[in-house]
């Protein structure tokens, strides 16, 4: 690991054969392998970078010649722990933060001084004897692959010994002595790092990690040890979850096995779902809140996984260009997205969707139709958005059209009532986004309102609004999809959803329209309109319960207008004004 062999490693390129495959949301465990190969050249020169960055900040060059002693008595042990997925993570971060990427109130030596436990991972992997100086976060110090050294009555931020011989590890915080020989388990002052194994033909083996700082997307996080219940409770899910990918998606189960390492457990949220989330960074780790089923869990690493894929090949190609302004509609976001977030996106719901697609349980379960339907519309859409506004490159271009081409031949036997519930969902969708996000011109609020108040209808030309991100990222979308999910799984307790926390903002309106009363549902929607004018469910409730145009495809229009008339006039008088004046 020399400068000499960083600097003449060769340039990673993809053949076309192994783009494609991965454009048609495949991918083999070889042209993983190709990737993950192409990713440890990344990490080689990232840590490069962070050893020049080190020079005025701390002394870790000691580190990097024990990495090189590691490097010569066993490369590909070495590799293993810089390709361990929160190495990277680290290094990113560490980087990010000497560019002022990032906040912090760590010693400017802290994040480099891991190196030194990089290292001490690297040399107890290859029976090498190091010793070095750790940071300590709070009491505690995170060897790579290894474990936690946990210290009593530290300071927030401290530095430790630490060193091992023969693999051996050892650390020392004052008069307070770590011994950790191989293979030990959970104590007080050390928990190891555990991994999980299932699968037989075909084996999964990844880390379930609780403690690295860097199993987050970004900032440092603390340790959240499972306990051994927790710990039982995902390793039987995890098991659950690979025996459906094998036996129902077995050239994705094999990939997986390629490329997945590390499983991040997030603490449980509010609301519907499951949240999972992976990061370029951190290549071969998935990050998910406790599933409450195997199948649920078995999607979350179908989604998470082809993100990684996706990840890896941005890291060879570039797919798009611009200023990357977040001003673009995902149908499965809340918020604005940049053109490369569009792309993973889609990218990740096409996995989601081939993956309802071929569940056994699609011919006969109608909530399996309508996953399958939602996420199959939500990636068309997008595909079309990222073809027309999403900046691709000539590569990118590419890519999504491999997309659509994959997609072009997959059935269309879903149940109507599935397929009507999904556009329903789709649609509310789209209009919340747009009532919330895109912002008129003026004139034509000021040209449309005038015309109201004289009863004008002459032409206006109405032009394209402008996308403004919110800031405080706001979620507001999940309860009318689990509102949908619950009508297909259990329609007789549908109006149950309103006292569950993830349906708290649901109102009597919102049941009536997805009960399929729409006439009740309109009439409830426009009182809630007289009650609270800049209510944007009850506009956009309105527009799904009428079908009416204007509420559905520009919302932020007609409510702007009502606003500016200072709401003298119906929310239907308003909309039919402005429906009259959009272009076809």
């Amino acid at each position: 690991m020399s400068p000499a062999q960083i600097e003449d490693h060769p340039h990673h390129t993809l053949p076309d054969a192994d783009f494609q495959a991965l454009a048609s949301g495949g991918g083999s465990p070889q042209v993983v392998a190709k990737l993950r190969r192409a990713e440890h050249s990344r990490r080689l020169i990232m840590l490069r970078a962070l050893f020049d960055a080190s020079r005025d900040v701390a002394p870790i060059g000691e580190a990097w010649a024990a990495l090189e002693r590691a490097e010569k008595q066993d490369a590909f042990a070495v590799a293993t722990i810089l390709m361990h997925p929160q190495v990277g993570a680290w290094l990113s971060y560490t980087l990010r933060r000497h560019e002022g990427g990032a906040t912090s109130t760590a010693p400017d030596d802290h994040d480099f001084l891991q190196l030194n436990a990089v290292a001490i991972a690297a040399s107890a992997a290859t029976g090498q004897a190091y010793r070095a100086t750790v940071p300590l976060r709070d009491g505690r110090a995170l060897i790579p692959q290894f474990g936690m050294a946990v210290f009593a009555d530290c300071p927030q931020w401290d530095v430790a010994e630490a060193g091992t011989e023969d693999g051996h590890l050892w650390l020392r915080h004052g008069d307070q002595l770590v011994d950790v020989p191989p293979g030990a388990g959970d104590r007080n002052d050390w928990w190891p790092l555990r991994r999980l194994t299932v699968g037989d033909d075909v084996r999964l083996t990844v880390w379930l990690d609780d403690l690295d700082p860097m199993r987050d997307l970004a900032d440092p996080v603390p340790p959240r040890r499972l306990s051994p219940t927790d710990f039982q409770r995902w390793a039987n899910l995890l098991d659950g979850a690979w025996a459906i990918l094998v036996a129902d998606h077995r050239p994705l189960a094999e990939a997986i096995a390629a490329g997945v390492t590390s499983l991040a457990p997030l603490p449980a949220g509010s609301g519907w779902g499951t949240r999972s989330a992976s990061t370029g960074d951190a290549f071969g780790a998935i990050m998910c809140s406790p599933p409450p089923d195997a199948v649920t869990l078995a999607v979350s690493l179908a989604h998470e996984f082809t993100h990684i894929k996706l990840g890896g090949l941005m890291h060879l190609h570039t797919l798009t260009e611009g200023p990357g302004q977040p001003c673009l509609h995902a149908p499965w976001r809340d918020d604005p997205r940049p053109a490369g977030g569009l792309l993973q996106g889609i990218y990740a719901f096409m996995a989601i969707a081939d993956f309802w697609r071929r569940q056994p349980s699609r011919r006969d379960d109608l909530i399996t139709d309508f996953e399958y339907a939602y996420a199959h519309a939500q990636t068309a859409e997008a595909l079309t958005i990222a073809l027309r506004d999403g900046n691709l490159t000539e590569r990118g271009r590419a890519f999504a059209e491999g997309i659509g081409e994959a997609m072009r031949d997959w059935p269309d036997d879903v149940d109507p009532r599935a397929r009507a519930m999904a556009r329903l969902v789709a649609d509310a969708h789209r209009a919340g986004w747009r009532a919330r996000h895109c912002h008129p011109r003026p004139e034509d609020v000021i040209a449309l309102t005038r015309a109201l108040a004289d009863g004008d209808s002459g032409p206006i030309a109405i032009g394209p609004s402008e996308v403004r991100p919110d800031p405080e990222m706001r979620q507001w979308s999940a309860a009318r999809l689990g509102l949908a999910r619950r009508w297909l799984l259990a329609p007789e307790r549908h109006a149950e959803a309103r006292t569950e926390d993830w349906g708290a903002r649901l109102t009597v309106a919102d049941l009536a329209l997805f009960a399929g009363e729409h006439d009740k549902a309109a009439a409830a929607f426009r009182d809630e309109i007289t009650e609270d004018p800049e209510s944007v469910d009850a506009w956009t409730g309105l527009g799904l319960a009428l079908g009416d145009p204007a509420l559905l495809r520009r919302p932020e229009l007609v409510i702007a207008v009502h606003r500016a008339s200072e709401f003298n006039h119906s929310p239907l008088a308003v909309a039919g004004l402005v429906g009259a004046h959009l272009p076809a």
